[in-house]
């Protein structure tokens, strides 16, 4: 373990790293269960200006969970069939109370564990229609615990 010790969330985070967007900088997305049980909320929480305006101009967001965890490959987004794959949509409840967050509450109940159907160790791959309709890849990273 690294740095300072904290006690866990119990939630689960990615790391996203920027992809080709140039207005991009590292930013985190959380994986929590959801009050309701049957859903899992995706919560971006994102720093940097720029960042959050690349996903608030944006006309949809793309969120794929790959069914591999290796950053060094270049699979090619949309080569292979993810382990699960959702399309978020922006909305005034996907805005938190603070400025540097967007959530999601994703339409299925993800498995927060490792396993098969797992998302711990696996990449995500975060890519958003921009607003002239072009793609804007605008992170990679790999689950793990918070």
């Amino acid at each position: 373990m690294c740095g300072i010790a904290r006690p866990s969330s119990g939630h689960r985070i990615a790391i996203m790293f920027p992809s080709t967007h140039p207005a991009t900088s590292i930013y985190s997305l959380f994986f929590r269960e959801s009050t309701s049980q049957s859903q899992t909320k995706a919560v971006f929480q994102v720093k940097d200006a720029e960042t959050i305006e690349a996903f608030r101009t944006s006309h949809g967001i793309d969120l794929r969970i790959e069914r591999h965890g290796d950053l060094t490959q270049n699979f090619g987004f949309g080569k292979s069939q993810p382990l699960y794959q959702f399309q978020l949509q922006l909305s005034l409840s996907s805005l938190s109370k603070t400025s540097s967050e967007l959530e999601f509450d994703l339409p299925e109940r993800l498995d927060l564990d490792v396993s098969e159907r797992g998302i711990v160790g696996r990449q995500v791959t975060v890519v958003a229609t921009g607003p002239a309709g072009e793609v804007i890849q605008i992170g990679n990273g790999i689950v793990g615990y918070d």
